[in-house]
Parts: structure tokens; sequence; C-alpha cells
């Protein structure tokens, strides 16, 4: 019927062979698990359980409640939820939901991060900022005099909240919507690989390698009745933000790849080619990995000697070194004589032990006193020598420890020609900020026509105009090139006005981290965010959770802007005949149904115009219909899922409950066949309590 659904989201395993071993031990005195491998099959293990439980009606089934399931209801009214709710003997509601010491990412406008707990966030939301004001004359809307804290709502709405665009798998900003508590639920401990960790209920939504998963069917949880952990039988794999999204194939940051390329005895060049990056990015990543590059041996070979080695030189003798020094010169003058630098003489005392004469303090007379400059004292003959050995010898280009990728782009060499022409402009300006009339000061030249609209005018010094340099970085920050350019009227007029470029910044994409534990925590009071769309997830504890969602907020806008078909969010019950408990009976006319829609239509109309007036949504969701259609998520166990099929699916329930109690029956066929066919053959729809 409709557009009704239910699924299994998660059931215990081999159910009915869980409520033999039960049974079984109630009877006996030997420890049941000893002999689990002579259990009965599965379809063994259901008809022993209708032979010797059910069908001799004895009154203990407690062995029942053993077996767990987890349903999945959707499109079905709120009504009718409601209805089930009452009735609910072992089972819950539960919607996503996160623990208080949650940590929710904030950007800030610098590009730095501001965590804050989603309990102290809802503090924020709810009660306004912590410190406490006290209210000494009425307020202007005729507050009270009293203690309050100052709203904030509007500043929080404002904060940069991190949220992944799931089409590019990168990380943008988006902006809080609500802040929800929604109660005291049973909370698990997910534990990751690197050490996260996120408290959340088992409905919570998570992102993981195979897309938006609840935590209970992510991992394959398997729970108690008291909630406690029984196994995890999935692996599952969660995306977590901090993986920098890099250019070209990012291959260096691959820890193996780079260790097998240095095991094939690759250079740090071919090893930066490879990954379509510099020699740095190659040196940084092997020594952040421990790993050992092949360089260069830039060590003479045996045999090998400097070029300018003399082994005739006299300051490498030591006898002559001796007879200077006791002679009573000093190193200048030793080095004059030898023909060598001073450094040399040095050198060659200090490897021979010997200690060279200082001269008395104040008659020292430095060398280049008064002489301007700085210059060696080369001849024509040394300094080609020197010229010669530095292409020889000097690391140039991709070889250069200061290589940074290549020559100077074209935007570099247009940069240096406008400081280079920049003194001519200002002289034709007679030194006068164009924007400010200010004389003077710092001046820079500005391109009338910027470089990004056109840069064939790059070069054209008719094209540049003087400004100081505060209203230069104003027109810049504020991205006002093109008004001033209006406003001067060029005398060269652009031909194609490109849009100008956006800084790709630092971005950053999510990537998998394993789920390794799963622990249950206890009950506690969880929270959660409504995000505005697009993106409805945000990051949590530093892994990508998804966002409430409510039945009401933006599906009902939607409606409005015809974005969604009336019956897809609202339920109404088709054209026929009725009869209820009370002994009403009446026919429900095309007429009256097309009313019934006007009605909604009409009432998303007023929750929209409410929003736009600045209600809050829990206030403007009591205009709209009751049946909105709402999913939820039912569990229960064996015995109280019977309970509820002999309470809803009477004749005279309410049609949408029996409806959704036909479903269940095939879902709990599939689970426990035998017992489905007993509960089938001798109690459905005869409103008989359960066993």
């Amino acid at each position: 019927m409709d557009k009704f659904r239910v699924e299994t989201i998660i059931a215990t395993p081999n159910p009915q062979q869980a409520v033999w071993a039960a049974m079984h031990q109630d009877y006996s005195e030997e420890f049941v698990y000893d002999k689990r491998d002579r259990f009965p099959e599965e379809s063994k293990a259901g008809e022993l359980i209708v032979k010797h439980l059910l069908a001799g009606n004895r009154g203990h089934y407690g062995c029942l409640e053993h077996p767990q399931i987890t349903f999945n209801v959707g499109y079905f009214p709120h009504s009718m939820m409601q209805q089930v709710r009452t009735h609910r003997v072992g089972m819950s509601f539960d919607v996503q939901c996160l623990a208080g010491d949650t940590e929710i990412t904030f950007v800030k406008t610098s590009g730095h991060l501001k965590k804050i707990a989603i309990e102290e966030l809802y503090d924020l939301w709810v009660n306004g900022e912590k410190a406490i004001r006290e209210r000494k004359i009425l307020g202007r809307n005729g507050e009270p005099l009293e203690k309050y804290r100052r709203d904030c709502k509007k500043r929080l709405q404002k904060m940069r909240l991190r949220v992944l665009n799931e089409d590019t798998n990168k990380f943008e900003t988006s902006h809080i919507k609500d802040v929800i508590c929604s109660g005291i639920q049973p909370v698990y401990r997910l534990t990751l690989k690197d050490g996260k960790t996120l408290n959340c209920t088992t409905n919570h939504k998570l992102l993981t390698s195979e897309g938006w998963q609840r935590m209970e069917e992510a991992t394959g949880l398997v729970t108690a009745i008291d909630h406690s952990v029984i196994t995890t039988s999935k692996d599952c794999f969660v995306l977590c933000n901090g993986s920098i999204a890099v250019a070209g194939n990012g291959l260096y940051r691959n820890q193996q790849w780079l260790k097998e390329q240095i095991q094939k005895e690759r250079t740090v060049e071919e090893i930066a080619q490879l990954a379509q990056c510099s020699d740095t990015t190659i040196r940084h990543w092997a020594k952040k990995y421990g790993l050992k590059l092949k360089i260069k041996n830039t060590k003479f070979k045996k045999g090998q000697k400097p070029w300018n080695y003399n082994s005739n030189a006299i300051y490498r003798d030591q006898s002559w070194l001796e007879k200077q020094i006791n002679q009573g010169l000093h190193a200048d003058e030793m080095a004059e004589l030898a023909e060598c630098s001073v450094e040399a003489i040095k050198k060659w005392v200090y490897a021979y032990g010997l200690s060279l004469n200082k001269r008395a303090s104040g008659t020292k007379n430095p060398w280049n006193k008064g002489k301007p400059g700085y210059s060696l004292n080369l001849s024509e003959e040394s300094q080609q020598r020197r010229r010669e050995n530095a292409r020889l010898y000097t690391k140039r280009g991709a070889d250069s420890n200061f290589w940074k990728g290549g020559t100077s782009s074209e935007r570099q060499l247009i940069g240096a020609w406008t400081r280079q022409i920049a003194p001519e402009v200002h002289k034709k300006f007679d030194y006068i900020c164009q924007k400010c009339g200010i004389r003077g000061g710092i001046l820079h030249a500005h391109h009338i026509v910027p470089v990004f609209a056109d840069e064939s005018l790059a070069y054209n010094f008719d094209n540049l105009i003087s400004l100081c340099k505060s209203c230069h970085e104003f027109i810049h920050q504020n991205h006002l090139e093109a008004d001033f350019a209006k406003q001067l009227q060029p005398i060269l007029n652009p031909v194609n006005w490109n849009s100008k470029p956006k800084s790709p910044g630092r971005k950053l994409k999510a990537h998998p981290v394993k789920l390794i534990k799963v622990e249950y925590l206890g009950l506690q009071v969880t929270y959660d965010l409504e995000v505005i769309e697009p993106w409805h997830n945000f990051v949590a504890n530093g892994i990508v959770v998804h966002n409430s969602f409510r039945y009401t907020g933006s599906r009902i806008i939607d409606v409005v802007e015809g974005k969604k078909d009336i019956e897809d969010v609202f339920y109404l019950r088709p054209i026929g005949h009725y009869t209820n408990r009370q002994g009403k009976r009446y026919f429900y006319s095309e007429s009256q149904r097309q009313k019934d829609l006007a009605w909604c239509l009409e009432a998303c109309k007023l929750y929209q115009q409410r929003i736009n007036e600045g209600l809050s949504e829990e206030h403007a969701r009591s205009l709209i219909p009751f049946d909105a259609r709402q999913h939820f998520v039912m569990s229960c166990n064996s015995r109280s899922l019977m309970h509820l099929l002999d309470l809803r699916w009477k004749k005279d329930a309410q049609l949408e409950a029996q409806k959704f109690c036909e479903l269940l029956y095939l879902r709990f066929e599939e689970w426990m066949p035998h017992v489905a066919h007993w509960y089938e053959e001798n109690r459905a729809k005869k409103a008989r309590l359960s066993p």
C-alpha cells in the first residue's frame, strides 16, 4: 500500500537456534555452550521450538526474548508511529545522536580550526553566552529587571561549520540551522585505527567507504538486551578529515611507493619526476617516513684532489710555520709571504697544534679600514679560473639546493617589469595617488585593466596609474578592480575581461580509517545538529557524520517551491469506504481528498512564511498537518514483536497500522520462519495477547 516500507537493518543470526539453546538450558544441568557443535540446525531448531515450547501453550516464553531485530520503517504517517509507540513493549524509536563531549569543528576566517563540544554548543544556542549579566533598567523590548545571558544564536549561525562536499570529496564550510537535544539514549564508543573516537547511538549515520550507513549497519553490531556489545561482524572504514588534497598524482605521500622507488635505486630527481613534484618534496616525505634516499657522492675519489691543491705550498710546511711564528710574524704577514689566504694560515697552524702571535690591543689595523666596498684581491688569471670552476662544479638548475621548480613565471616577469617602470609612472602623474589625491608617500604602479582581465595589456605603459599603498591594497583586497577601471575610463579597454581567479588555498579531502573497536558506554544525554543545505553532514571528533534530518524543515519548503509533491511529504488515505471500532461508517470522496491536499499546501506556505519571519523550526512545526510522513528505527525481540502484531494486526485496528503489521510479518517470516508460521496459523489477527 502506498509508499510504505519496512526493512531489516540487523538481526540476531540463527535466532531459532538461540531460542532452542535457552530453552534447553532451562531443563539441563549441563553447560549447554559446551555442546554447541551438536546444536540442531536452524530449521530443525525452529521445529523443536514450535513442538516443545509454543504448541504446548505452557506459558514459559522467556526464551523468545533473546533474539533481537532492528527494523527501518519508512513513509508511514506520524500518527501511526505514535500509535505503535504506545504499545512498544521491548521496543525503541531511536534517532541519530551524539554524546555531549563530541567536538564539532568550525573554521575561522584565518583558516585555523575551532572545536566546541556539542553539549556546550547546545547550551549557548538555547541559553546564550555564558557570562551572566544583570539588567537594572527595563530592556528596549520590555525585558524585566533580572540576571540573564545574552542571546548569541545569530553569531553561532554565522560561524563556519566544516562540512564535506560529497561530490568532490573536499571539505568546505556551511552553517548551523539548529542544535537539538535528543534526550537520554544508549551510547557506544567507536575507536578508529588512528586513535580517533566517536561516542554515538547505533542509528547515527557515518560516511563509510561504502557510503552513508547507520553505525549499527556499518559495523554489523549485535547487542544484548542490556545494550552491551555481543559482536561486530563487518569491517568498517570511516571517512575522516586531515588529508591534504594535492595537485598531481600525490604518489610521494605513499610510503610503500617511495620505498619501492628507493629499492629500485632511483635518484631523488627520477623519483620527483615520476611523482610530479619537486626534489625537496621527495626529501621531505622520505625523511618523514625514515627512508634513506640515494644521494650523489660528492666526495673526492681516491687519487683525486681539489683543483687548487698545491703540494709545494710553503704554508703546509710545519717547520716554516714555526720559524715565522718565532720571528714574531702575524697571520696576515705570513699569508702575504706564502701567497695564500689568512684562513689557510690559521688552518694549518691549528692543524699542527701551534699558536698564532696576537697583536696588542689597540694596535690592530684591519686591511679593509677606510676602503669602500668589498672585493677579492685576485689576478685576472685567478678570476678566469674561478669562473671556469664555477661552471664545472656549481650545482645549477634542478641540481641546486635552491631549486624551486623552474624559471620565473610570466606573472613574476610582469611584476618585475612593473616595478622597474614604476618611477616613470609616478613622474607622469606628478607623484599623486589617483584615487585619494594625496601626494607622495609609498606609491604603487597599478594596472588599470588588471593582468587577470586582459594579459595583452600587462606591458602597456598607458595601462599603468599611480596609487598609494593603502588605496592599492584596498582595491585588490575588496575585488574592486572592475569598478575602479570603469570610473577612470581607460584609453585602452580590455577585449576580453576575464573573471578574477580564486586562490586554490589549502584544500583537505576525506580519507578512510578502519574502525577497530565498538564498546557500550551506557545511557547518556545526546545531541545533534541540523545543517543548512546542500551538504547534510559535519565533522565530529574528526569523523564525517550525518546531521539530524527531521520530518519538517526543508521538505516542507520544497513542497511550496514545487521541488516535491505534496504526497511525498504528507500521507492521505485513498478514496474509499471506511469504518472504525466506534461504529462509524463513511465514504472518503475525491473532492474531500483534494480539499485536504489543498489544506496541506496552505499549511506549508504558512510554515515557510513563519520561518521567513524569524520563527524557529520547532515553533513553526506546530502549524503543519500531523500526518507528515515519518521514518524511524524500531528494535524489539521476537516475543515483543508478536505482542505488537497481536495488538495492531486486528481487523478493527487503524488501517495504516494493519499495513505496517503486514510488512512487519514478512520480515519476521524471513528471520524466524517456523515461529512466524506458527504465529500466523494460531494467533494472527485474533487479538490475543502474545506469549
